[in-house]
């Protein structure tokens, strides 16, 4: 699995295609360090052997509030 950690959503979502998974489950969470609308983090971890079609669960950034 490709580290999509800091991206968009739109550019997660095309690295995750790329890789032959699907997304999963999307939450929000505040962040200080991360932009708003950008990936936290993401389930399975990066450099992860997945499974063709697997579901990758994403974390995006409400920003700083």
């Amino acid at each position: 699995m490709p580290n999509v950690k800091r991206l968009t959503l739109a550019a997660a979502k095309r690295k995750i295609a790329a890789g032959h998974c699907k997304l999963g489950k999307i939450t929000t969470a505040k962040s200080k360090t991360v932009a708003k609308g950008k990936v936290i983090a993401q389930s399975p971890a990066p450099g992860k052997k997945l499974a063709s079609g697997a579901k990758v669960n994403l974390v995006l950034s409400r920003g700083k509030h």
